[in-house]
């Protein structure tokens, strides 16, 4: 599993096979992590409720969910998730690349005006889908038949998880919005670089003043909406992609903890422990400890 992997799934196992671009995993909110915060990927994912409720933000706009709900993330859009005090939320992330189903030929029907326009988000369609609808009988039918595919892995398995991506993206694109803009809050297209920046620069020393520069705010206004639009500051959130990113080194490799530390962007290896146990609840010896003895 890569770091940008485990910042999504943590310990969750991906259902599928090496070499098929195709993946799901199961997580549980708050058991394997206290939530997904905000990120975004080239792949195409869908969010698949199974129990319990909460929230999945795509472009900075909450949708609220509860068992049922399936919510598709188009590449590029920033998402994030989260459960509910109520109790556990359970879900399944489906995550596949659009080149799976994709054709060289430009001009053939799929690739235009469906692969193409999902690409470029300009296929829009109603968000969450809602149990109870034709639209979500038809999603959900093929997810489902797809995840049964999976789960045996019988020879020629990738032939029917193919088709029913392509029955579910004849769903999304019969249940088409035509003529609605895709939903985002104005923030998010400025926003989303600050979060790339992160991913490629977190080992360094980061201030609020660089990254309101990606922005083109004035420190004070950046850290106002930046607040506003994810419900943390950013040196809340850079602080919090530190530590995940501390956890999965810890996870796979042998390197001594205060190296860690450092090569996370932690300058204070007190500071850093203290954060780290009051994340995980437990010492990074032990979080290693832990995982090297399930």
């Amino acid at each position: 599993m890569q770091l940008e992997e485990y910042m999504q799934y943590r310990e969750t196992t991906p259902h599928t096979q090496p070499g098929f671009p195709y993946n799901t995993y199961l997580c549980t909110i708050p058991l394997d992590f206290q939530h997904v915060g905000l990120h975004w990927h080239d792949q195409m994912e869908l969010v698949y409720i199974k129990k319990g409720q909460g929230t999945v933000t795509v472009n900075l706009i909450p949708y609220p969910v509860s068992a049922g709900y399936i919510v598709p993330i188009l590449p590029g859009e920033l998402h994030s998730i989260d459960g509910d005090p109520s109790g556990p939320m359970e879900y399944e992330n489906i995550i596949f690349s659009l080149t799976l189903l994709d054709t060289p030929d430009e001009n053939e029907w799929c690739h235009t005006h469906i692969i193409e326009a999902l690409r470029r988000g300009t296929l829009t369609f109603p968000r969450p889908i809602c149990p109870g609808t034709v639209f979500h009988a038809s999603v959900s039918g093929a997810l489902d038949t797809a995840d049964a595919a999976c789960e045996k892995m019988e020879s020629g398995y990738s032939l029917i998880v193919k088709s029913q991506l392509f029955l579910m993206l004849h769903a999304l694109f019969a249940f088409r919005e035509e003529a609605v803009p895709s939903k985002h809050s104005r923030h998010a297209k400025v926003l989303k670089p600050v979060f790339t920046w992160v991913k490629a620069h977190f080992q360094d020393s980061i201030s609020v003043a660089e990254a309101a520069k990606i922005t083109g705010y004035s420190p004070a206004h950046f850290m106002r909406i930046f607040r506003q639009e994810t419900g943390q500051t950013f040196l809340q959130f850079l602080n919090d992609y530190r530590l995940s990113a501390a956890g999965y080194y810890l996870k796979e490799t042998d390197e001594p903890v205060g190296k860690i530390a450092s090569e996370c962007g932690f300058d204070n290896f007190s500071y850093f422990i203290r954060s780290f146990r009051r994340k995980y609840g437990v010492s990074p010896r032990q979080y290693r400890a832990g995982l090297r003895s399930d």
